[in-house]
């Protein structure tokens, strides 16, 4: 346990819960998110409050290997758009979701995905820790 425990704002923290069960509060920087990226079997917990489009790095595809993200909208309205190559032609490649106040979606391990803002949001993320991974949009997708 924790020497002392403090409040602290959700927005400029994320949480890793790690495998053993704990919980650390990481303020949000990139040093914590290549931290967060290095925890294998853990989860992270977090807030955004995207207001514009790049707020949610829509020229990047991102996959989780090490398991399901769950993506749950307090509020506003976005686009969860899933890239399913090589599902067979039945299946559209691309699969767009709207998620409005209180919606929520798990995006399957391994799914490369992205979110594309419709109006300012809060979005809520648990998202398992460690092997993100990002590639670009490419043209027409």
């Amino acid at each position: 346990m924790a020497d002392l425990i403090e409040p602290f704002d959700a927005l400029d923290h994320l949480v890793l819960l790690n495998a053993e069960g704990g919980a650390l509060p990481l303020l949000r920087s990139v040093d914590a998110w290549r931290n967060v990226n290095r925890c294998a079997g853990g989860r992270v917990i977090g807030f955004s409050r995207p207001q514009a489009a790049e707020d949610l790095h829509p020229d990047r595809w991102e996959m989780h290997p090490a398991g399901d993200e769950f993506l749950h909208l307090i509020e506003g309205e976005m686009d969860v758009v899933l890239d399913r190559p090589g599902e067979g032609a039945r299946l559209p490649l691309t699969l767009t979701l709207t998620l409005t106040q209180g919606g929520a979606v798990v995006v399957p391990q391994g799914i490369w995905h992205r979110l594309l803002l419709k109006r300012p949001s809060a979005l809520m993320f648990v998202t398992p820790a460690g092997g993100t991974q990002m590639r670009p949009v490419e043209a027409g997708t």
